[in-house]
């Protein structure tokens, strides 16, 4: 019995801490998903065939079987949380904590901006949280989605990872918060955090001319 404890102990040591990270976020994501109303009424078999939730079984699936993140390109890990902020069936707090896995994954520091399959996990990002759906509740945690969606896209831009996007994404990027800026019925308060986002990206682009050429 003491063997197979310290045997598991080694092993869990030897698991890479990022993968852990990711599976805290499916845990929090999914158990939202569950606890909403819709899922009052609904049987296993039910959850087995709900597109999101499938998505992030196979996600737990794979996580078990690898030691280290590094091991799967990152467009698997990301996907699940990036058909969440997509769906425009999911609430917005649902969309929330997807935007807020998102954001910690890149905040940590998971993706890799040497990977060969780095850009193409941005560009995928990019273009799931510029065109973000769900399902609004009340304007107080709407503005709280959108607010998210502004942190996001900051921080995407200002990793080290956010050089591999192409002048479209960049340009989608500061529309997205340029739409914020401008629309009236939003609280001063998120204008202004989307105009200060504007503000960063437009600094950073201009110490940074190769963010926004390398495709040219």
């Amino acid at each position: 019995m003491l063997k197979n404890q310290t045997c598991h102990t080694q092993k869990s040591s030897m698991v890479d801490k990022n993968i852990y990270i990711v599976q805290g976020e499916i845990g929090t994501v999914v158990g939202a998903i569950k606890r909403n109303s819709r899922w009052n009424t609904h049987t296993p078999l039910d959850e087995e065939q709900d597109p999101l939730l499938n998505s992030f079984g196979h996600l737990k699936e794979i996580l078990n079987s690898i030691t280290e993140l590094s091991d799967i390109e990152p467009n698997i890990f990301l996907r699940p949380f990036l058909e969440v902020v997509r769906s425009e069936d999911t609430t917005g707090p649902i969309t929330g904590l997807a935007l807020t896995s998102v954001n910690k994954f890149l905040s940590y520091g998971l993706l890799d901006a040497n990977h060969e399959a780095a850009a193409e996990a941005i560009e995928n990002m990019a273009d799931a949280v510029t065109h973000a759906r769900f399902v609004g509740t009340d304007p107080a945690s709407d503005e709280v989605v959108l607010m998210k969606i502004l942190q996001v896209l900051r921080t995407l831009l200002l990793t080290p990872v956010g050089a591999h996007l192409t002048n479209e994404s960049v340009c989608e990027i500061m529309q997205s918060c340029f739409r914020i800026c401008f629309e009236m019925r939003l609280s001063d308060l998120l204008r202004k955090s989307a105009e200060h986002t504007l503000v960063d990206m437009v600094q950073l682009l201009y110490s940074s001319p190769l963010t926004c050429t390398q495709t040219l």
